[in-house]
């Protein structure tokens, strides 16, 4: 009975367009054939009252109870915790050598794109490993692991980080782990996060648009969309990469772990209202609705912030 309702339900959706009198489909007709793919062939990941966070389980949010001013641990005693606001003027100008990139241009054979409770979380399964040396990490070289987005309420409040207390409505976190780091979140500078932030523009940038068509087949916890193919690493980064803020810091996510090394370049890309607006459609354990997921800027507590040039 089910597999027959199924085959109707396509059918009902392949040919509703054409019955309507045109052969191009619109944006909610794209949903409905998310919808579709969901239930046909998307597996769902049990949810759990928990979510496993690095090597830790976290219960966390960001409003009410559960929100960043009641995060405990490291969280709340840490020195060296992340985002910050950038101030130009105050950073230390250094010259480097430009990063470095293996692998990025690989197309992957899927990208994986799940609702993890807090965000969306990205990772592409490629041939070989997607690395990153030069720069700040000198001879170290650190192996891609995942990327992930911060948002807000509306669209033009939603990044992490902050220029001049300036926020943006959309910040992107590519997260590297160091070669031979046998337990990333315990092991001093282990974890490496590259920052991308984004500009609210009429057009956005076109790496976005699977991520936001996959939103509605990803709505609950756990759900994720297997795609076929999908964006090499280098589109998720913008093209000047040889400038950037760089300091030491945490992650901005419990157990915030310490001893991160952050890169926060200073080229924006784009993203359109729309697709900011797509992203609030993803729940939390609860299922209320993330329509904010940016921890507030830390203070400094006497660290320096570098302005790399690597032109």
């Amino acid at each position: 009975m089910l597999k027959n309702m199924k085959v109707l339900l396509a059918i009902v959706l392949f040919v509703a367009p054409y019955v309507a009198g045109h052969t191009e489909t619109s944006d909610l007709e794209d949903n409905a054939y998310l919808k579709l793919e969901k239930l046909l062939f998307f597996k769902k990941r049990p949810n759990k009252n928990s979510l496993r966070v690095g090597s830790q389980d976290a219960l966390y949010g960001y409003d009410g109870g559960s929100g960043t001013s009641n995060w405990d641990g490291v969280c709340a005693s840490g020195n060296k915790q992340s985002p910050i606001n950038f101030v130009p003027e105050e950073t230390v100008a250094v010259y480097r050598r430009v990063l470095r990139f293996n692998g990025a241009q690989q197309i992957p054979h899927s990208t994986n794109i799940t609702n993890s409770g807090h965000s969306i979380k990205i990772k592409l399964r490629t041939q070989k490993p997607i690395t990153v040396t030069g720069g700040v990490f000198g001879n170290k070289v650190y192996e891609f692991q995942q990327l992930h987005f911060h948002w807000g309420k509306n669209t033009h409040e939603g990044s992490e980080h902050t220029v001049e207390s300036r926020r943006f409505p959309l910040e992107c976190h590519l997260v590297f782990y160091k070669e031979n780091c046998t337990n990333p979140t315990s092991e001093p500078e282990c974890i490496a996060v590259l920052g991308v932030h984004y500009e609210s523009k009429w057009v956005g940038s076109n790496v976005l648009d699977p991520i936001v068509k996959a939103t509605a087949a990803i709505e609950q916890v756990g759900e994720y969309v297997a795609k076929v193919n999908g964006y090499p690493l280098k589109q998720y980064l913008p093209k000047d990469l040889g400038t950037y803020f760089s300091y030491t810091g945490s992650l901005t996510t419990p157990p915030c772990t310490e001893g991160v090394t952050w890169i926060w370049f200073t080229e924006t890309m784009k993203v359109s209202p729309h697709q900011v607006n797509i992203l609030h459609e993803i729940t939390d354990e609860y299922g209320h609705k993330v329509e904010s997921n940016f921890r507030g800027t830390q203070p400094l507590n006497g660290r320096s912030v570098y302005l790399i040039n690597s032109a």
